[in-house]
Parts: structure tokens; sequence; C-alpha cells
């Protein structure tokens, strides 16, 4: 009897005589889960981040404005206003418009692709300054760290000079980069420019950073018919994505002649703007034939695992809606897409598209995210205060809370990766094992019970599970599905006419479905033989809650055993002990397939190994 183990850390068992398979290799589908440091996990949830930012409209951009004083503010923009975060009040508060704008001044945003850009560009005189802009915008708008005004105004910046070919009125995207601004994609006169990169000159003392028609500004123009599709910073070049290529913009000793621009050899090109990703050495995006990752020498494809899923996954008429994201915690390069087989009616993302890039490997989480960010911006919560807090109703949970107690109060140092949605609400991501989870304040007694909630972002047809409601106790710890929505209540499938009239207290939130599928497994077909597998052992993390195993063999659809892997609870303790879980198999095919599988309601998956034991069997005479 041969083993085949899919291995992370050191088990502590006999390992002589093993095969060791990389868990790299040995999964064909990940869903709301990824491998970490050799390990399958299921992925954490999220946690709603602040308040709704008031004007409950889609989230368009997340940013940090580096200010002089050295500290980081952190910006949120939705299609109208513009949002600066408080962490003393955990709030996002509304940025007014002043100047040659007036109060009350709406950036007028429609289409959900439009996504706005950002960059800190100092002043002059090195006061604080935000400038951002967007396709769908009709003005370039700057923040001056008190209201929100119009940058080409000469009354609001007298510093700027528009360029020679005639007033500047938006661009795709905005960079601070070789010390000037950069704008991709300008309308300029009314024309947009679709292969240009516009610069100013140098920032100066005398302001000529803000001038566009002086020594050292300029404009350059790829010779090119394709679509600019993407702009990235990668050391001392930019990266610039077209729909068939890649270019470079490179920095040169010239100040007068500051770039020259080269292609860089490619084999497919980008289609989705803000799906480009810069992290290390490399740029990630999206193109419909594939996805390609550039070091400014050279773009390959980098999707070998899932070559055709771009093509076959996601939508392609709202393509352009595809957002790309870093998540430091875990390695992973995050990209929110429409899923080609969706049903919603709002024109929005509905999935993530997740690679690990240290462990080279892929999933799918099922999030309803518009955008990504990063922030170390978080509100400090005396301990007096956790059990009170509605903004953390997990916070009172103690069988679910997975937050480290010492850590609470310093949450503002941590490195967080945030996300938007397309109902104004801000989520910072890895937190418990919730999603969307919020506090209930009320509960029906009817044919299908209404919920009434804090403000939140559940959906119809999202699987959700209450906890820890009293009064209506018969409500608790059942999987229900939402069958209708508002921001404040929740219609469920669930009969509760009968039950306990609700008095208090509660938490509802949408369970993370995860589910791992490896790879068709016979290592003995190549010499064509079945396989004989005896049995699976699991090395699982204790007391995480109870995972099925479906086995399929020949590729049929019908599973011919399904094992319930249940870990003993441990020890408050030894909360990281592990336990192997034995499934008996005992059959012969010429392939098999494992699919796990866990309803998550607080506690995640993490398999440290998988050993397969088997044997060569008959001759396969297929």
């Amino acid at each position: 009897m041969e083993v085949y183990e899919i291995t992370g850390y050191k088990t502590g068992v006999e390992r002589a005589g093993v095969n060791f398979l990389e868990p790299k290799d040995s999964f064909k589908t990940i869903k709301n889960g990824y491998i970490y440091r050799q390990e399958l996990r299921s992925r954490k949830g999220f946690a709603q981040f602040g308040n709704r930012l008031s004007g409950k409209d889609r989230v368009m951009g997340i940013f940090e404005n580096y200010l002089p004083t050295g500290t980081i503010e952190l910006l949120v923009c939705d299609k109208n206003h513009l949002y600066t975060y408080n962490n003393a009040t955990n709030a996002f508060t509304e940025i007014v418009t002043a100047g040659s704008l007036g109060a009350g001044h709406n950036f007028g945003i429609t289409n959900n692709w439009d996504y706005v850009s950002g960059t800190t560009y100092l002043d002059k005189d090195n006061n604080q300054r935000f400038i951002f802009t967007s396709a769908g915008m009709s003005k370039i708008y700057f923040y001056n760290g008190t209201d929100v005004r119009d940058f080409t105004a000469a009354a609001d910046n007298p510093e700027y000079e528009a360029p020679a070919l005639g007033p500047l009125t938006n661009a795709t995207k905005v960079m601070y980069f070789n010390e000037r601004l950069n704008f991709f994609v300008p309308v300029i006169n009314g024309k947009k420019y679709q292969q240009s990169v516009l610069y100013s000159a140098i920032k100066d003392a005398s302001g000529n950073g803000d001038k566009f028609n002086t020594v050292g500004s300029g404009k350059e123009d790829y010779s090119t018919y394709e679509n600019m599709m993407g702009a990235t910073v990668l050391g001392d070049i930019a990266v610039i994505n077209f729909s068939r290529s890649s270019q470079s913009l490179e920095i040169t000793t010239n100040k007068n002649k500051p770039y020259w621009k080269r292609k860089i050899p490619s084999i497919l090109g980008t289609d989705a703007f803000f799906s480009t990703v810069q992290w290390s050495y490399e740029i990630k995006s999206l193109g419909k034939t594939g996805a390609i990752t550039c070091d400014g020498r050279k773009s390959l494809r980098f999707d070998n695992k899932i070559p055709y899923f771009t093509r076959d996954e996601i939508d392609p008429d709202n393509f352009e809606l595809t957002y790309g994201g870093f998540d430091r915690e875990n390695g992973q390069f995050l990209f929110a897409y429409r899923d080609a087989f969706t049903d919603l009616t709002d024109v929005t993302q509905d999935k993530v598209l997740v690679y690990n890039y240290e462990e080279d490997t892929w999933a799918k989480f099922d999030q309803r995210f518009s955008v990504f960010g990063e922030t170390i911006d978080g509100e400090s919560l005396a301990m007096n205060a956790i059990l009170a807090s509605t903004k953390h109703p997990t916070w009172g949970r103690m069988d679910t809370t997975q937050e480290i107690m010492n850590k609470i109060g310093a949450e503002n140092e941590r490195q967080k990766t945030l996300a938007g949605d397309n109902d104004g609400f801000i989520y910072e991501m890895n937190r418990d094992y919730d999603d969307y989870a919020t506090g209930i304040t009320g509960i029906t007694q009817a044919a299908r019970a209404v919920i009434t909630v804090n403000a939140s972002a559940f959906k119809v047809d999202d699987a959700v599970i209450i906890k820890n409601v009293e009064g209506m106790t018969k409500i608790n710890d059942e999987i229900l599905f939402v069958t209708a929505a508002t921001d404040t209540s929740i219609t469920v499938s669930r009969n509760s006419t009968d039950f306990t009239a609700y008095t208090s207290g509660g938490t509802i939130s949408k369970l993370i479905e995860f589910e791992a599928e490896l790879v068709p497994f016979n290592p003995y077909r190549e010499e064509g033989l079945k396989c004989y597998i005896s049995h699976v052992e699991f090395l699982l993390d204790s007391g995480m809650g109870n995972v099925y195993v479906d086995v399929f063999a020949d590729g049929q659809p019908s599973k011919f055993k399904t094992t319930l892997l249940e870990p003993i609870q441990s020890d408050q303790t030894d909360q990281n002990s592990r336990q192997w879980i034995e499934m008996v198999i005992n059959e012969e095919a010429n392939f098999f397939s494992f699919v796990i599988k866990q309803d998550s309601t607080s506690l995640p998956v993490k398999i440290t190994s998988i050993r397969i034991h088997c044997d060569s069997g008959s001759f396969n005479n297929s």
C-alpha cells in the first residue's frame, strides 16, 4: 500500500515512503478558500468598517492620502461625493464642495465602470492636497483638507495653466510620477486622447507642477490604434496596458523631455482599466482572453491553471467592471468581477477572483465588492466599550469572536485591506468568519419572518444564519435563505407564526460556503491501471466545525460516498491542536475526485494534510 500526501507543515507522523504532492498542484477548484503556507483554509469573513456613506451610493474609490505631517488620511469616493474617515468616531464624513463649485455640487458619475483615480499632490507651498478624477466626471477635483474644489478653475487654483490644445476636462487616471502630475487618457478641448499621457512641469515653489503649457510639461502619444486600458508605476517606469499590448513610460534625465516610450513584448492585452495591480516586481491585469503579468521587460500569461477563466467566467459585456486589489495579509491578488452567469438586476460585481502569488493557486470568493483599498486607520475601542459596540455585533458573541483581545485598542496601527460595495458600505477583510454580520432589533411572527436589522447589504438568495436571539429562540442556528431585503429589513424562508415572540438581541450573518475539489486522483493511470483506495486521512484543526467530503468515481455526476469529518472541540488552552480523521473508501476506479465542503457559521476550515492510502488496481479497459 502506498501513501500520497498533500502536505503543509510537518505532521508529526511517520513520513518514510510517503509520496508528497504539492497543494498548489492538487486542487482543481477552490471556492471561498485558499492555500496559505501550504495549508488549505476557508477564507475569513469581513466586517463593516465605519458607518455607511451618507450618499448610500456605489463606492468608486478608496485612497490613502499622505499628509505633510507624516500621517495618512483615509479617503473614500462614491459617485457624487468624497468622504474622510475619522478613527476617533469610526465614521466617514462627507466633504463639502466650495469655491467655484459652490455648495452641494455632485460629481455626477453615471457608469459603474468609471472608477475614480486619485493621488496625493501637495501644492506649491507644500500644503496638503489630493487630486482626483474619473472618466465619468466633468471636472478634475482637488481636496485641500477642508473642502473639494475645481483643479482647473482659476478661482480655485490660480497656479493652473491649461495645455496648448485647450481646456483640460478630465482623465481616466491620475498619478504623481517623476515629480509631475500625469493624466492618462486626458480629455482636452472636448477630445479624448485615448493613447496619450498629459504631464505637468516639475512641481516646485513657483507652481509649475500645476502647469501644462510651460517648459517641462507636455503630452506623450503612443503610436498605436489600441485603447489605453491601464497604467501602473513599477519602479522608475510606468507600465501602460493597452487592449492588445503593453508599453512603458520611462524616466529620462532630460527635464525638458522627461519620458521616453518603449514597447514591451506581449502576447495579449488588458480589457479592464482598473484591473491592474502592482506588487513586488510585477503588474497583474486581466484581458478577455487571459490574465497577464508584466515586469517592465516582458509581458506573459500567468493563468496557465485557469486558461479560459476570463473568457468563460467573466461577463464580457461588463468586463470593465473588473477591479484589482491586493491583500497583503494573505499574499493575494484580488479581482472583483461580474459573473457571466449572474442574474443580478444591478450592474455590479458579485465575485472575486483570487490569485495567491506565493502558492501559485487560484480561488473564487462569493463577495459583492466594487473596489479595493488599504488603510492603517481604524477605531480604537476601550475594553469596556467592546460589548456595547453596534459596529461589531460579533464581539458580543464569545462563541465566534476571533479577535485577539490584547490587540483591541491598537486597531489603527494594523495594515488592513478594505473593500467597498454598490450600496455605500465599506468593509474590512479578514475579520472573524461572518459576512455582512449585523445586529437584530426585531423579528415578526409570520409565514415568512421579517427581521429588522441595522443598516446592511444582504441580498435575495443569500444563505444566512441567526444566532443568540432571545425570546424567539427556535429561529437560532438554522440556515435560512433571504427572499426579500431592504437596507434595514430581511425576509427569510422561515415560518415563525407559532414561535415565541422575539424579545431582544441576536445577530444575522451570511454563510461562507467553502468548497475545494481535488484534481482527479490515480497515480497509476500512465501504467494503464485503475486505482484502489483503502482510506483517506485528513489532518484538521480541532473545533473547526463539521466538514463534509464527497467522493466521485470516473467523473460521474453522482457521488458514491459522503463522510462527515467532525473534529472534537479542543480546550480553550489548546486552540492549535490538530486531529487525524479517517475516511474509509475501499473502492477501485479509473480515478477518484474528492470535494471538501463546509457551510461556515462562525468557524474556519484549516486542513494541514491529506493522506491517500492506495494501491494499483486492475487494468483500465477504457
